[in-house]
């Protein structure tokens, strides 16, 4: 049982991260950067409705109560993931652009980034198992397969805002 729960943990934080890296490069292959509003209306309309599938799939009160906090979490998770994404790519570019930049300078920022992004996918982790811990095996199946079928990244990306400098 524990290794099938990795296992799923595996894939869903494998997903998550491919989502993120995927929005990105989707970007990088469009012809014209999607509308952001459009965009963040979108999320928004996809996140009203996984909630309102949360909160017809669980019945009892202080269970949805505490999943609709975590899907909050996550969501808050996301972003910071994008924002942090967004920055690394920044520092990069700025870094790349000091002619006099060595070595390690571009080896602290990496790992920086590498330990920023392995904290983030601990935190999924963690929250991934709070969300299951809350959920009966036929709620968390219905919830989990809205999320991977509407919260993907080729449908929410960022677009330009992944590309600000």
């Amino acid at each position: 049982m524990k290794e099938s729960m990795k296992t799923i943990l595996s894939l869903l934080l494998t997903t998550l991260w491919a989502m993120i890296l995927l929005q990105f490069s989707a970007c990088a292959v469009r012809k014209e950067a999607p509308d952001p509003i459009k965009v963040q209306e979108k999320i928004a309309e996809y996140r009203s409705q996984e909630l309102e599938l949360v909160r017809a799939t669980i019945t009892d009160p202080g269970r949805l109560e505490r999943m609709t906090r975590l899907l909050d979490d996550r969501d808050k998770l996301i972003a910071d993931s994008k924002d942090m994404i967004i920055s690394y790519r920044r520092q990069m570019t700025r870094l790349n652009s000091e002619y006099h930049a060595d070595r390690e300078s571009f080896e602290a920022l990496v790992d920086h980034f590498n330990q920023q992004r392995v904290d983030a996918q601990n935190q999924y982790i963690t929250l991934v198992e709070a969300m299951k811990a809350e959920t009966e095996p036929g709620e968390w199946q219905a919830i989990s397969k809205f999320q991977m079928e509407r919260l993907h990244p080729r449908e929410l990306s960022y677009g330009q805002a992944a590309r600000e400098d």
